[in-house]
């Protein structure tokens, strides 16, 4: 049995990282607003833990996507995107290359795909602070940058794309965690640790972390799909981002379900 992830906001009235009543509590966007994440918790987050959980996805958006974000015209609170954007280009002869800028609409696209192995859990049962990546992307707009290099009679053209493993890994964490959250509540996730993946406190990313390479869990259809499921007791949760490019699924493991959770009944994953 897998459960979707619901559309409409939740109230949560706790800090899901550290379990806050008292003072502010800030809304949390499960899928990072700048990715057009439609799934809220409301009241989710204190001050402190919602400046950590933001800085994580605006280093996820600034650096791996915002050719994709200005393209696609995706939400920004900072209103319209620029008009034109830098392509690196090297001339023939020319030893140095050069940054040009050329309108949206001729914009070689593509998407960066990070890659990471399965999460380590799967097979391991000591969390190591090992952690590998490795960037693919995917041409999904416009010419490619041979057929930009042809037109502009150029030796070569390129971009420049920073590339952080840790925080878009960590980034997948939270959505994964928030997910659980929308479909499950916060009592049966008083046991994860992927609190402190998300927090930066455990190094051990890729113990809980990684690519799904089975057969589809998500569809690729939407913008973002996300699911659900349990084995056995533990919780996982299978993230598609730009499902509608035939993107990579990840994989969150949440571990294993509060036993109270479970044996009141409210557990819906029933053998």
């Amino acid at each position: 049995m897998d459960l979707p992830v619901a559309a409409n906001a939740r109230e949560i009235g706790e800090c899901i990282y550290c379990g806050q009543t008292e003072g502010k509590l800030t809304k949390e966007h499960a899928v990072p607003y700048s990715l057009n994440g439609r799934w809220t918790l409301l009241r989710a987050s204190c001050e402190k833990h919602a400046r950590i959980t933001g800085a994580i996805e605006r280093e996820t958006a600034r650096c791996l996507y915002p050719s994709v974000r200005n393209v696609l015209r995706m939400q920004s609170r900072k209103g319209n995107y620029p008009e034109s954007l830098p392509v690196i280009i090297r001339r023939s002869g020319e030893p140095e290359p050069e940054t040009i800028h050329v309108p949206r609409n001729e914009f070689p696209l593509y998407l960066p795909t990070p890659l990471f192995p399965p999460p380590a859990v799967l097979w391991r049962k000591e969390p190591k602070d090992h952690f590998y990546a490795t960037l693919e992307v995917l041409h999904i707009a416009g010419p490619t940058f041979k057929q930009f290099s042809e037109q502009r009679g150029v030796a070569y053209a390129g971009e420049h794309i920073n590339f952080d493993p840790v925080a878009f890994a960590r980034t997948l964490a939270k959505i994964g965690f928030c997910a659980a959250i929308y479909t499950l509540g916060l009592a049966p996730l008083s046991l994860t640790p992927i609190r402190n993946i998300i927090l930066g406190t455990d190094l051990c990313i890729g113990h809980w972390v990684g690519c799904w390479y089975g057969e589809p869990v998500n569809e690729m259809g939407g913008g973002i799909e996300i699911r659900v499921k349990a084995s056995g007791h533990d919780i996982h949760v299978f993230i598609r981002l730009f499902a509608q490019f035939e993107a990579p699924e990840y994989h969150v493991v949440l571990g294993p379900a509060s036993p109270d959770f479970i044996a009141s009944g409210q557990w819906p994953f029933k053998s």
